[in-house]
């Protein structure tokens, strides 16, 4: 814990914190009498409901007059870090073991909260990837050869936007034809057969485009703006280059198509079809091709998860009711129809 007394909101809370720390320290008070002050600390404010008062505030300033926003206090908190990170780091010494689960559940449950995707299934039976018909009209409208390129890596191979744009000509083996794919969300290294087809263009784009390549230290996939470079940029595509672009296209292929809003004070729309449709698109056409072995498909998906590629494989509306049919016991449906004429 920092020596110097803190400034600012924090300082009432840090100066508790300090004075129950030495009480523990003289031994006047037990680790359970010293979590106890610092969970049930409150920071002096105002008892009105429309902001507080300048004089209690944790935010001088905020008042009625002067409502504080969300993004005023996250750069609060964002100065204030050095000493909101020596008090965590004081809390994680002295904690107990149960209270210090709870303060770790807190901050678990705001993260998942404010920055991950709900886990919910989001458009049920919808086909969130693309058909044959789709997939040509959208390849067919891609004028880029560096975009046909990595669409066509994730349509035929299903690969992830992040491995995407990470493909280098070192993870190409010319004499298997194997592409060496690391998968961030694993963390691991796996190898895949690229098609004689996808291999060849691979070769010519290489051809076309050796010097940028080059460059790039070696990225398939190399920065629009070369010219525009920075020690922090980086050799290759971001994705958010790779989603705008994408979007581009599929609205010049006629296939913008919106299920849904997202929920929140801005509702944005949910698009059906993004880049990792192509990925979608990947597994169900392998799965299918291959005689609907879910389990070649997960090695092929790079699933650890059997059940994880199941919600990728996508089965046509008519495909299913014709095996409904087939499924069907005729020789009862039959025996029922003589029974329905009988009455």
């Amino acid at each position: 814990m920092a020596s110097d007394s803190p400034k600012g909101e924090f300082a009432p809370l840090f100066l508790q914190l300090k004075m129950a720390a030495l009480t523990l320290k003289s031994g006047k008070m037990g680790l359970r009498g010293f979590e106890n002050s610092v969970f049930c600390c409150r920071l002096p404010v105002s008892g009105g409901t429309e902001g507080f008062s300048a004089s209690g505030s944790r935010f001088p300033g905020c008042s009625k007059a002067q409502p504080v926003s969300a993004r005023q206090v996250s750069k609060q908190l964002t100065r204030n870090w050095p000493q909101i990170k020596s008090e965590l780091e004081f809390l994680g010494r002295h904690l107990t073991k149960w209270n210090l689960v709870r303060a770790i559940g807190i901050l678990s449950t705001a993260r998942k909260t404010r920055f991950l995707r709900s886990k919910k299934p989001k458009y049920g039976s919808m086909n969130k990837g693309f058909t044959d018909e789709e997939l040509e009209r959208f390849m067919g409208v891609v004028d880029c050869p560096k975009m046909h390129l990595l669409f066509s890596f994730q349509a035929v191979l299903g690969l992830r936007i992040g491995e995407a744009i990470r493909v280098n000509i070192k993870d190409i083996n010319l004499r298997t034809r194997e592409l060496r794919i690391f998968s961030e969300k694993s963390s691991r290294t796996d190898y895949l057969l690229i098609p004689e087809t996808l291999f060849d263009s691979t070769l010519a784009y290489i051809s076309n485009y050796e010097q940028e390549i080059s460059a790039s230290q070696g990225f398939l996939f190399f920065s629009l703006e070369p010219c525009r470079r920075t020690r922090k940029t980086l050799p290759h595509l971001t994705t958010q280059t790779v989603r705008t672009l994408f979007h581009e296209y599929v609205r010049k292929a006629g296939l913008e198509e919106i299920y849904g809003y997202s929920s929140g004070a801005k509702p944005k729309p949910l698009f059906r079809l993004s880049p990792h449709s192509l990925r979608h698109y990947a597994i169900t056409n392998f799965c299918r091709k291959n005689g609907g072995n879910v389990a070649l498909a997960s090695r092929f998906a790079r699933h650890a998860n059997l059940q994880v590629t199941m919600g990728y494989i996508h089965t046509a509306k008519d495909e299913l009711y014709e095996s409904i049919e087939r499924a069907g016991n005729r020789k009862l449906l039959n025996r029922i129809r003589k029974l329905q004429e009988g009455c």
